[in-house]
């Protein structure tokens, strides 16, 4: 189902506004702005939209296209879809990356400094010079602490149950769209998914999604329950009428969130710097005391992003679009404030360096999908054709023959021989269907190839296969390791757009709100870098294994080798830090592992007790020696101790 195709000049006509004042400007020209902005960028995104709408169509028609906006919600959709083979691969590809990159039921994300100290050699902290901040022990234990706030706040919200739809629109149309918001009074973080008709995006000079504009509805009743009464008659005059008439009824409310202009970063004092992310400098969460008293304005309109809602009296907020003229005083600003961070989330699966929105396995696979379907379509329709064929009848016979099953047609005793002028089959050259299952199956792994399926269903494929059983756990690991590099791009793509600047968001959330426990001191008075994320999934630890823990084992079976011709050369492994970084590796958690410190002393009382062990095995060896030569031990000697301290006599001394 598609759309004739727009011309350059139609789609970026001039909007018929005035320039921007990006200086000081009233609340009536920020909302004018808006407009003006909405208006350029749907245009801009109005070429994207007959793909988008065709990709919904044959890959997840329950989401419902872009041009359905208008309609009642629950309509029937599918009609058109003849093979389902698409909304099969991408059912399971998203379910497969949920379950293996961010599953409820197991950490997927853990949190890392993986700077080292560099402390003067006269300093008491000496001995931990160029080793990992993260391994210091109550840096560890407060990594591990903010963790385990954060795993609270992501289940107290609604994240595990709207992350599957957030991939599933990724897969589908290329580009999907996250907003986190906090509920203050709840004290708890709330997740949407919009959809890709509400969200119209554009990015800085580097690539980074960092305007936002959402146009959706809301009912009355949530206005006021978000800006109160007061402030919706202040912008309409009607709205109480309106809400006593019907709380219920919809309207369309622009959001817009993009970067302040007139934003001036805090600066930190004692000696502190800003973490820089990225390309631009971001707020840290460690200075966060500095960075309250350093600010120049703390309320919302002195941070970072800007925040934007705007409100049409009276009409759409895309009316002019369709020529409808309504005039700029109509559109208000219902209120400006702002976030420390960005709290939309723009994920493209892939995307064309001159695009902005993203590009999917739909896209890739659109050919296939479209020729799946046509054959579906020929082959249900062949069928009917030799099920139920046209027929060719006389004229006096019109509503006298029954076709349905168990039916009976009647007609008259003397009208004779019935099966002279009974109907005919108009068409019988049926005898096959046109496209054979063999010749639709191989379509159907190529769409299950671009939606990558073999990835989570290998198992399944090799014990379909009768492979599984031959194969041992080191071959099946290698065999996950492989198919993960092969999906590695694209997981790394979700973790840079995506799941970064949700796990930053989260963790601001909770330390603005003092959930967060406080760092420790030697965090304040050392120069480090940021906290870094560590991703932990089955998909990121097989990933892992290929590389990190497959090199530590080759390396050590190779040097065990060499061992065999010359043993010293085992003495060049550090044995105690392979091992910290295999385990780290496997997520294995920071508080589960000794310090050097306990190491040591286990070390110490192991040794001494070796030492011992081996003395008392020497001792019979010893008393026959010295007995040889006819000689007692000495008294107080430590073979006499051993002997129990008993002289020749048997008597004991």
């Amino acid at each position: 189902m598609t759309y004739p195709h727009q011309t350059t000049s139609q789609q970026f006509a001039s909007t018929g506004m005035g320039p921007s004042g990006l200086g000081d400007r009233t609340l009536e020209q920020i909302a004018q702005d808006c407009e003006k902005n909405i208006s350029i960028l749907s245009q801009y995104r109005l070429l994207f939209e007959p793909m988008i709408d065709n990709l919904i169509l044959y890959i997840n028609h329950g989401r419902r296209s872009v041009q359905d906006k208008d309609l009642w919600p629950g309509q029937q959709t599918g009609q058109f879809v003849y093979d389902d083979t698409a909304m099969l691969a991408r059912n399971i590809s998203t379910d497969g990356m949920v379950g293996n990159l961010c599953s409820r039921n197991q950490p997927w994300f853990g949190l890392e400094i993986p700077g080292k100290f560099n402390f003067p050699r006269s300093g008491g902290l000496r001995a931990w010079s160029g080793k990992r901040i993260d391994e210091y022990p109550e840096v560890g234990k407060w990594l591990q602490d903010s963790q385990t706030v954060m795993y609270s706040a992501l289940n107290r919200s609604n994240f595990y149950d709207v992350i599957t739809e957030f991939v599933s629109d990724g897969m589908t149309v290329g580009t999907g769209y996250l907003v986190i918001e906090e509920d203050m009074d709840a004290g708890r973080i709330v997740f949407t998914v919009p959809h890709f008709r509400e969200m119209y995006i554009a990015e800085n000079r580097f690539g980074k999604v960092d305007t936002n504009y959402r146009v959706y509805t809301m009912t009355l009743r949530q206005l006021v329950d978000k800006f109160g009464m007061d402030t919706m008659m202040g912008i309409d005059d009607n709205f109480k009428n309106k809400y006593e008439s019907n709380m219920h009824e919809e309207t369309e409310i622009l959001h817009a969130v993009y970067p302040r202009k007139d934003y001036h970063p805090p600066q930190y004092g004692n000696h502190l710097e800003m973490t820089r992310r990225g390309s631009s400098w971001e707020y840290d969460p460690v200075h966060a005391k500095d960075y309250y008293r350093n600010q120049s304005r703390i309320d919302n309109k002195g941070k970072k992003w800007e925040s934007v809602w705007v409100y049409r009296k009276g009409g759409k907020l895309m009316a002019p679009l369709a020529g409808i003229g309504q005039t700029e005083k109509e559109v208000k600003l219902i209120e400006e404030g702002g976030y420390d961070t960005l709290p939309n989330i723009s994920w493209r699966w892939r995307k064309n360096s001159d695009e902005v929105y993203g590009r999917g396995p739909g896209h890739d696979s659109w050919v296939t999908i479209a020729t799946l379907n046509q054959m579906g379509k020929d082959n249900l329709n062949t069928g009917h054709k030799a099920s139920a064929p046209p027929l060719v009848a006389y004229s006096d016979l019109r509503g006298l023959i029954q076709k349905d099953p168990d039916s009976i047609t009647y007609i008259e005793r003397n009208r004779g021989d019935i099966r002279a002028a009974m109907p005919q089959p108009l068409y019988t050259a049926v005898n096959s269907l046109p496209f054979n299952l063999e010749f639709a199956d191989r379509y159907r792994q190529i769409v299950n190839s671009f939606f990558h399926t073999d990835v989570f269903m290998m198992m399944s494929n090799l014990a379909n296969q009768g492979k599984s059983e031959r194969m041992v756990i080191e071959q099946i690991m290698e065999l996950q390791g492989e198919k993960a590099a092969i999906l590695g791009t694209r997981v790394g793509n979700l973790q840079s757009e995506a799941f970064d600047p949700l796990i930053f968001r989260v963790y601001d959330i909770e330390a603005r709100a003092g959930r967060i426990p406080d760092p420790p001191e030697i965090l304040l008075n050392v120069v480090h870098g940021p906290v870094e994320v560590q991703y932990l999934g089955l998909l990121a630890q097989a990933q892992t294994r290929l590389n990190k823990v497959r090199a530590i084992q080759s390396g050590i079976g190779l040097v065990k080798q060499i061992s065999e011709v010359n043993p010293i050369a085992m003495d060049v492994i550090d044995f105690d830090m392979a091992a910290r970084e295999t385990l780290d590796a496997t997520g294995f958690p920071a508080n589960c592992v000794r310090t050097d410190e306990i190491i040591t002393k286990i070390r110490e009382v192991r040794n001494k007790q070796q030492e011992q062990q081996q003395q008392i095995d020497a001792a019979p060896k010893l008393a026959k020696a010295a007995a040889a030569m006819g000689k007692a031990a000495d008294k107080g000697s430590p073979l006499k101790a051993m002997m129990g301290g008993q002289d020749e006599g048997g008597e004991r001394a």
